[in-house]
Order: C-alpha cells, then structure tokens, then sequence
C-alpha cells in the first residue's frame, strides 16, 4: 500500500513538473517570436537608412535618378542608366525581402502596407522603366502590388 501511495506521489509530482516544463517552453518560444520580429523590424529599418544614406553620400547618385525623373530614362548615358538600374534593383530586392519576412511572421502587416504604399507612389513606375518588374519572384508579392496598383487607380 505505501509503495502504491508513494508511486501515484511520484506520479503526480512528474506531471505536475512536465506541465511547468511545457508552460516555460510556451514562454521561450514566444520570445524567441518576438526577438526575431524585432529584429526583422530593426534590419528593415537599417536597410531604408543604409539606401538613404548611400543616396545622400553618393556625390552622382542623385542628380542620376533626377535626371531620370525629369528627363526620362532615355536621356540616361549607359554608365548612368546601369547605375541608376541597380539603385532601382537593390530598392525591388529589399521590398520583395520584407514580402518574405512579413509572409513568415516576422514584420507586421503595417509594415508591408507603407511598403505598398511607397512603390505605389512610383517607385513602381521606375521598375517598370528600368525593365525591373521580371525581378519580383515571389508571386503572392506581384499580386499584392497589382492589387495596390487598382486601389491607387481606384482613388
């Protein structure tokens, strides 16, 4: 009898310290959730000031996309043109990233939406002269963009 009594102690004990266990797994795992949505946020954050200052240090950059604004691309000299191409591109290879962060869980749904919200405002134009849009991979991103683009139209 007391072996009995002292096995179902035993028992309970194991159970009741699996189920702690399990609660400080739940509560790690949320953590590291949340840790890596951070730090998602932070790289997004870091990679729209590293383009900003890129822009701002570059003693041609500038004036290159300027002139491409108010000219056109075809005013571009070929030097130009590839410069201003692979600004264009590293700007379609950063947004298409953060597609991909926030279709994992780790930027929020806001985030995307100013993202939508900037290439709207022409930073899809440049793509498309730029001969760019061939470069977004992710298909669930394209049809997000597009959607966009018919809401913009829509206003």
């Amino acid at each position: 009898m007391d072996s009995d009594r002292l096995n179902r102690q035993l028992t309970l004990i194991a159970n009741f310290g699996v189920v702690i266990g399990l609660f400080v797994l739940i509560a790690e795992v949320n953590h590291a959730s949340k840790l890596a949505e951070v730090d998602a946020y932070q790289t997004r954050i870091r990679d729209i000031q590293e383009l900003n200052l890129q822009l701002a240090l570059s003693d041609s950059l500038a004036d290159i996309l300027s002139k491409a604004n108010s000219e056109g691309v075809e005013s571009l000299s070929p030097s130009e043109f590839s410069r201003a191409r692979a600004w264009y591109s590293t700007i379609l290879r950063g947004m298409q990233g953060q597609y991909y962060q926030y279709q994992n869980g780790f930027l929020d749904r806001a985030s995307i939406d100013r993202t939508l919200h900037d290439i709207v405002g022409g930073i899809y134009q440049n793509w498309e002269q730029f001969g760019l849009l061939g470069k977004i991979e992710i298909q669930e991103w394209h049809a997000e963009i597009d959607q966009a683009l018919i809401d913009a139209n829509k206003t």
